[in-house]
Formats: structure tokens, C-alpha cells, sequence
């Protein structure tokens, strides 16, 4: 059984989302990291935005380029998102198989590796 209220919740992180999308696409301004303003260094999830953008108007290679680890863990991403969200629509507690456990795992540590390792090249 879905819960109502959660369903609202959901719906309304969803139209948020797609306002921010909106609002990036018809300005050309994002929310600018404050990891970057304070460090001069990107973060791990800079980006992002710039990968949604262009997976949003088609160009693959654009998306790759901005952020590689996400774009390639994007399928998996997907799943997680999927699993979790059906899970707290229903009220359930999510309960992650081991290849789910280890995959969260695997993406921690090579997106940390990664926004290291931009940040030296």
C-alpha cells in the first residue's frame, strides 16, 4: 500500500527537481559549489549539472566529459534511486542485497578517488 503523504513528498522533490532543471536551461546559472568557492579545488560531484544538461539534449559524449564516474554508474544509480523510492512509498525499509552493498561501496570510493585524483591533473 503507498503511502499518500510520502507520495506528496516525492511528487513534490520531483517538481523541484524539474524547476531547478528548468531554471539552469532558460538562465544558464546553476548553484555554484561552495567546496570550490572555498578551496579552489573541485569536489567530487562538480559536474553534475553540466552532465544533466547534456544528457538532456542528447549529447552522450558532453555527459561523459562533465562527471565519467556518475555517467557510468548511472545505471546502477538508477536502480538504487528506483529500489529506494519504491521502498518509501510503501513504507518499508530498504534492505540492500549484498551485490547492491558492495556496488554503494565500489561508487563511494572511486567517486572519492576521483575527486582526488582531478585535482592533481
Amino acid at each position: 500500500m503507498i503511502d499518500r503523504r510520502r507520495l506528496e513528498k516525492a511528487g513534490l522533490a520531483a517538481l523541484l527537481l524539474a524547476g531547478y532543471y528548468g531554471f539552469v536551461r532558460y538562465t544558464g546559472t546553476g548553484i555554484p559549489c561552495l567546496f570550490r568557492f572555498v578551496f579552489h579545488l573541485k569536489c567530487p560531484g562538480c559536474g553534475i549539472t553540466h552532465m544533466v544538461m547534456a544528457m538532456a539534449e542528447g549529447e552522450l559524449s558532453g555527459a561523459f566529459l562533465s562527471h565519467p564516474v556518475l555517467f557510468c554508474f548511472l545505471p546502477f544509480l538508477g536502480w538504487i534511486c528506483l529500489k529506494s523510492l519504491g521502498n518509501y512509498l510503501c513504507s518499508r525499509r530498504t534492505v540492500w542485497k549484498k551485490w547492491e552493498s558492495v556496488g554503494i561501496g565500489l561508487f563511494l570510493t572511486v567517486l572519492l578517488l576521483f575527486g582526488i585524483v582531478r585535482n592533481i591533473f
